[in-house]
Formats: C-alpha cells, structure tokens, sequence
C-alpha cells in the first residue's frame, strides 16, 4: 500500500512521558517474594521470624542461625509448574476460555554455615544463595470481538502530533512513540484531505463494528535470587542478635504477541471497508503487533533480628527488622508492529529503547512465635509492609515523570499484613510439616487495574517432609501451591470497552535438598 502526498517516516525516539514501561504493578512484581525458601521452611510455609536452625534464618530472622549445634552444608533444586484458565471477555461481553503452563527447574538454594568454636554461648556464620521470586507464568486467550479493535487504542490524542506542511502536502509529525508505530506500521492512517474540517485526521485500520478474530500469548519468566552473608550470636543467655547483608540480583523477561484477523476473511461487506483518495482499497486483513521488555535487577538491602526462649519454657519468639532494598534496574524495551491489506500487501515498523532507573523498596518489619513440646511444633508469623512508599528514581531529566509515579504509588497502593502459619512433628528418623500464608493485594480495592475488580490475594498451602538417613544427613522435601486471580486488559486507550481477560493463576513449587552436619 502507498501513502499519496506523505513522506517515509523513520521511527521517532521515545519520547520521555513514554520510555520507562514501569507502573506501580511492574514494580510490585519486581518486590513481592514468595513466603518460603528452602525445603524445611517450604512444608511451613515459610515460618520462620521467631528463629529457626536453617539456613533459611538467613532471609527470614539471621538471629536464627544462633540455634545452629553444628556447622553444615545443604542445597536443593526446585520444579516449578504454573498454570492459568482464562476467560476471554469482548466488546460485547461474549467471552472464551483457554488454559495455558509453563514448567521450570531450577537451582534453588545453596549454603554454608559455620558454627564457630566459643568459651560460652553462640556463634556462627552463615553464606547462603536463595532463590526468593519467581515470574513464571503463560496466558493465552482468544475471542471474536465485533465491537472494537486495538487499532483504535493506536489513534493519537490532540497532545500526541502536529500536522507539517512541505512541499508535496501535509504530514503528521507524531511527539509520542505509539502512535508513532502505529502509522509506520500501518494500523493508522493519516488524512491529509480533512484538515480544515470538523472531520477526524485519523482513522484506524479496523473500522469500529467490523468482526474479528482476536488472539493473545503474554509470557512471564524469571527470577530474582540473594545472595546472603550473616551471622547470629548470643548476646546473653538464650538471646540471640541476627544480622545479614543481601545481595539481590535477577532478571524479569514480558512478552506479548497479539493478533487481529479479519473474521470476514475475503468476504468483508463494504461498509467496513475504506476507499482512498487515489481509489485503493484499504481493506484490512490481519494485524500482529509484538511488544515485551527485558529488565536487569541487582540491589542491596540489610536484615536484623532477634530471638529469645527466656518468655516460658517451650516458647521462643522473635522479631525483624529489614532495610528498603536499593534496585538499580535496566531495562530493554521493544514494539514490532505489522498490518497486511486486502490490496497493498504490507507495513511493518519496529522500535526499541534501553534505560536505567533505581527502585527503593519499603521497609519490611515482623514478628513471630513457635511453641514445642515433646516433637511437636507450631509457629506464626506477622509481617507489616507498607507499600505505599515505594519509590522511583532515576536522571534528574525524568523528574516529572518519577514524582507523576511515586504519586501514583501513593495514590494507589496501601500496607498489608502478610501472616504465616505453620505446624511440624517429629517421630523417629521422620518430620512431617505443613502450613498456610495469605499476602494480601497492596492495591486499592477501589482502583480498577484492567476494568475489573479481581481478588489478587496471594494464598498458599505447603507440606513437606525430612528424613534422616544417618546422625548428621538430612534429605528434605517441601511442595507450596499458590493461588490468586488476576485481569489482563489488551488494550484500553479510547476504547470505551475494551476487551477483558479474567485468570485464575494456580502455581505449584516443589523443592528436595539435602543437609549434612559436621
């Protein structure tokens, strides 16, 4: 197809109001932690503030390692398999379901603790690698929709370009990246003859009311992992003091493919079709549009804590206090846009960018208790965390841009509670555990995120066994499964009702290790 009176395009820069992909969402995605680390703390879904002899204390109380009577060695690998139903909602409310998952196995935990010689009390170290988030997750969804089209979310606002008069005619000169894309890739066009008039400048290349057939693939992957140096002594008689340094690193990958097929195929009625000034066909008939990102995260943060069995025989109890951790985050962000026409054959148009921006996390703080008598246990743990002061930042250029986030973050996310609850038994050479956790949605109930109102709550339910093969070797099995719904919108910038995916997310994790004391 060939554009009469406009000049070829390069692909503009992103502006600055469009370059950081990141809302409130991603960063929260970036900050939440699954509940458990390591197979032992897994089983209890991963109680552990009010002190625990794992190597898990070093992420939940360093005070823990305190309770160490040996030094050891332990790891473990992790299986992974994610799944989601989803139910697809259109214009006209008709919806479709799809199911999609996505597996992983990976290393999960490794460490070393060092029980070191002392006239009296306790003192020990400990290095550990953890695995704390995992991103994996795969939707797909698909409908038929007669009501609107991405190509609509394309069209610019007043704001967003400038029309240019030269010498061949008239052109749009656009100051924002989506447009941008969209009209080198032909989802838009331009026209040139109503300027002047009370008529639109733009129109899309799916005219509102034509039927099509809608497809989407959103995959999530990564992780994020820390590294943890600490140690715990005894500060007196059965107070143990816990610190940590942790060296958080990981990555996050999003991508999208989305599609739009003419329903019709070559039997589109005319009303939905578009005559140009030069008497060309602009018949739409299929769309691909691909967009996803890549980010780089690496940060620090400090972990404190303290934990005692002075209060009453059998009874410990602990309490924690974590810094912000400090991201500094890079990011690789690409947008691939094709249209295909009945007649004309094609436009196609790519971009990409790459930034960097520092994220500050909140200040976590809990407190935990476990009660033991005979060989059984049970245990809790309350955690505050205020999510409504996380914070961006980045180049003193961006200013507008990280305060118009922050107040967002303010605006939109408030702080939870996120609880812990656990139990275990021992009998011979056996330990059986189990456990529940709920962290409950940051975001404000009153805030739609998708045009929906989705119960986000994450809710998990653990087990796990240990078996002891010998006096000081240990093989440890944990499983979680977590639950939570979700929303994805495809597109929603003016349309009036955009299309709708409902999930229901379920994740199992299944962790098996090993401990040797010496």
């Amino acid at each position: 197809m060939k554009r009469r009176f406009l000049p070829v395009f390069a692909l503009a820069l992103f502006a600055v109001s469009s370059t950081y992909a990141q809302t409130p969402g991603d960063a929260y995605i970036f900050a939440a932690r699954s509940p458990e680390t390591g197979p032992r703390m897994m089983g209890m879904a991963g109680v552990g503030i009010a002190g625990v002899a794992d190597y898990g204390a070093l992420r939940t109380n360093p005070a823990g390692l305190g309770y160490f009577s040996n030094s050891e060695i332990g790891g473990s690998l992790h299986t992974l398999s994610a799944t989601e139903d989803a139910q697809y909602f259109t214009g006209i409310r008709t919806s479709s379901a799809a199911e999609a998952d996505v597996r992983a196995t990976r290393l999960s935990n490794l460490a070393y603790i060092q029980k070191l010689p002392t006239s009296q009390g306790s003192f020990v170290l400990g290095l550990a690698f953890n695995q704390v988030n995992t991103f994996d997750r795969n939707l797909a969804f698909g409908g038929t929709n007669a009501t609107n089209s991405i190509s609509t979310s394309f069209l610019p606002d007043p704001n967003e370009f400038t029309v240019e008069e030269d010498g061949d005619g008239y052109s749009p000169n656009f100051y924002s990246d989506i447009p941008q894309l969209a009209y080198d890739g032909g989802a838009i066009e331009f026209l040139f003859e109503n300027i002047g008039t009370n008529d639109g400048l733009f129109y899309e290349a799916v005219i509102p009311g034509t039927r099509i057939d809608q497809l989407g693939d959103v995959l999530e992957k990564g992780r994020v992992n820390e590294l943890n140096l600490g140690g715990a002594w005894e500060a007196s008689q059965d107070v143990m003091i816990g610190i940590s340094a942790n060296f958080a690193f990981g990555s996050y990958n999003f991508e999208n493919i989305y599609e739009e097929a003419d329903a019709y195929g070559e039997n589109t009625p005319e009303d939905y079709e578009v005559v140009l000034s030069d008497g060309s066909l602009f018949g739409f008939n299929r769309l691909l549009y691909e967009e996803g990102f890549e980010a780089d995260l690496s940060g620090f943060n400090v972990r404190g804590g303290v934990s005692t069995t002075t209060l009453a025989s059998g009874l410990r109890v602990g309490v924690l206090l974590e810094t912000p951790t400090f991201y500094e985050i890079r990011e690789n962000l690409y947008r691939e846009l094709t249209t295909w026409f009945d007649e004309g054959g094609s436009l196609d148009a790519t971009t990409n960018k790459e930034y960097e921006y520092e994220l500050r996390t909140p200040w976590r703080i809990g407190g935990g208790a476990s009660w033991e008598i005979g060989g059984f246990l049970l245990a809790g743990d309350l955690e505050y965390v205020d999510w409504s002061q996380m914070e961006f930042d980045g180049d003193a250029a961006d200013g507008d841009l990280f305060r118009d986030l922050n107040k967002k973050v303010r605006d939109t996310m408030d702080p939870v509670w996120n609880m812990r609850f656990g139990a275990a038994y021992e009998f011979g050479d056996f330990t059986v555990r189990g456990g529940v956790a709920t962290y409950p949605d940051p975001f404000d109930r009153n805030v739609s995120r998708g045009g929906g109102e989705a119960d986000r709550d994450r809710r998990f339910v653990s087990a796990g066994v240990s078996y002891r093969f010998a006096p000081n070797f240990y093989v440890d099995a944990g499983w979680t499964r977590m639950k939570f719904n979700d929303e994805y919108t495809p597109y929603f910038h003016n349309v009036s009702d955009p299309p709708l995916v409902e999930e229901s997310v379920t994740q199992h994790r299944f962790l098996l290790g090993v401990r040797i004391g010496f």
